[in-house]
């Protein structure tokens, strides 16, 4: 037993031996944050986000809410995550977005329209679970940190390297660019041909044909 604890790899942060989970069992560092700086959120700050939650949305009559929710969630948050301090994050380090986060409370939602424990199971269920997860976290593949410590992984997009043989993808197109200034040649060239493409006759044309015209009749 001791030597295959002395096997096992060690927190970063407090260097115990690291278990199976996503975070360390002594400290709560996430175990694939490089820069050791994660931490998992506790389980009394998440039970207390979501009464936020709920009264957030009476408050405003969820209106508020809903305008608050696409304000933070690209920061892995709703409103009463973000009151408290926490942030969803993927399991493999992966920042949220928008998106993910729709997904995220759409799993924890609808389930409860046909379930009526499934809120109160979901919610409970992080209270036992090794990585502090709910339900639908597990579905989602999400898991709740710190929101202090874990910026940068919102800016690094990845929790770790990138793999062997992997790029970071590109810009989706070139930056455009255009000439601060028209050269003097290109200028007379734009000239020329507005003077050769002109076809407007001028004012003493217009009279002689007219006199032309006078002629013919009488």
């Amino acid at each position: 037993m001791v030597a295959a604890a002395s096997s096992a790899p060690l927190c970063r942060s407090c260097g115990h031996p690291l278990g199976p989970g996503l975070f360390c069992a002594y400290c709560g560092l996430f175990v694939l944050d490089p820069q050791a700086t994660t931490i998992m959120a506790s389980r009394v700050s998440r039970l207390g986000a979501s009464l936020l939650n709920a009264l957030f949305i009476i408050l405003t009559l969820g209106i508020g809410w809903v305008i608050w929710w696409f304000i933070v969630a690209p920061r892995g948050q709703n409103p009463g995550k973000a009151v408290v301090g926490l942030r969803v994050i993927r399991t493999d380090g992966r920042p949220m977005d928008t998106g993910w986060m729709f997904v995220r409370g759409l799993v924890g939602f609808v389930p409860g329209l046909v379930v009526g424990l499934w809120g109160i199971v979901d919610d409970a269920w992080l209270l036992w679970d090794q990585n502090a997860q709910t339900l639908h976290d597990k579905i989602a593949s999400t898991v709740v940190v710190r929101a202090h410590g874990s910026e940068h992984l919102l800016n690094a997009g990845w929790a770790g390297q990138l793999p062997a043989g992997v790029v970071q993808p590109g810009a989706y197109a070139p930056p455009l660019s255009f000439p601060a200034t028209v050269s003097p040649q290109s200028s007379s060239g734009i000239a020329d041909s507005s003077r050769t493409t002109s076809t407007k006759p001028s004012a003493k044309q217009s009279s002689n044909d007219f006199s032309e015209w006078d002629r013919v009749r009488s």
